[in-house]
């Protein structure tokens, strides 16, 4: 199994900028799906904040551009995604839940809502008890198998910059309580906190990718039988930097992250996982 993992992409409608500042918006934007879209995968992701106001308007843009593609898409939640509209409203717009699993032969994929509903005052993290319930589920009912994780908030002190105020997931602990009872472990994947940072933790990594106006780049993900390799692909182009600096320090609620590409250890990773059988 192949996947593609998308930073938080902020997708602003840019009402407020200037004529020059949202025609280089829109450029950069298809640059940067043009590029993830064509990665080839099975499943392409999004590890939340895929919108910066969560308004329907630029909920239908994105997912306008993303049926012409016929990728298969996964939208996680972020707390951007979710300022404007109800969470079903969302869904209604994207076709999407707000959370589930997959399974396939050698590895089961959970992806959570950690999003709080159109709550712009704490952009933090919050599992409720029915998905906590869930997630333990799934996590006990994974047997054999490899398992990959995606929520766009962090889990507390794991990933870089996850102890900060707002930037990881409440109720603390429970996730990770969850996360060790599995012996085997597994990764989790995440966003929110615009730096790339991978940490491992016990048994368990945990997977944290920059924002692409920070970073422009994605992920890929390669699943084998026993095997997970992460790596890291730029989006390396003179004038996408230049666009991109022409409105992100415009976009209200967006500042850059210092050191958000991180250190070689953040951006590749080949982890060797033994299943439950062995």
């Amino acid at each position: 199994m192949r996947l593609a993992l998308l930073g938080d992409l902020h997708y602003s409608s840019m009402s407020h900028g200037t004529e020059e500042m949202r025609a280089a918006r829109v450029r950069a934007y298809e640059h940067m799906f043009k590029a993830f879209l064509k990665e080839d995968a099975d499943y392409h992701i999004s590890i939340g904040d895929l919108t910066h106001e969560g308004t329907a308007q630029e909920l239908r843009s994105i997912f306008s551009m993303l049926a012409k593609s016929e990728r298969e898409f996964i939208h996680v939640l972020g707390n951007h995604d979710t300022y404007s509209l109800p969470k079903h409203e969302i869904s209604m717009i994207t076709g999407q839940v707000r959370y589930r699993a997959i399974d396939t032969p050698h590895v089961r994929l959970i992806f959570m809502d950690t999003a709080q509903e159109m709550n712009r005052e704490d952009w933090g993290g919050e599992l409720d008890e029915e998905q906590l319930t869930w997630i333990k589920g799934q996590i006990a009912d994974s047997h054999e198998k490899q398992v990959l994780v995606f929520g766009h908030h962090p889990v507390f002190d794991t990933t870089a910059r996850s102890t900060l105020d707002k930037l990881y997931i409440r109720p603390q602990d429970e996730l990770r309580s969850i996360f060790n009872s599995r012996p085997e472990g597994g990764i989790y994947f995440c966003g929110h906190n615009h730096m790339n940072s991978i940490v491992k933790q016990g048994a368990w990594h945990y997977v944290q990718t920059a924002a692409c106006l920070d970073v422009p780049a994605y992920r890929v993900i390669e699943v084998h039988e026993g095997e997970v390799i992460i790596t890291h692909q730029r989006m390396l182009d003179t004038d996408l930097s230049n666009d991109i600096q022409s409105f992100c320090l415009d976009t209200p609620g967006f500042g850059p992250v210092a050191n958000a590409l991180g250190e070689e250890n953040d951006l590749i990773l080949s982890v060797r996982i033994a299943s439950a059988a062995q």
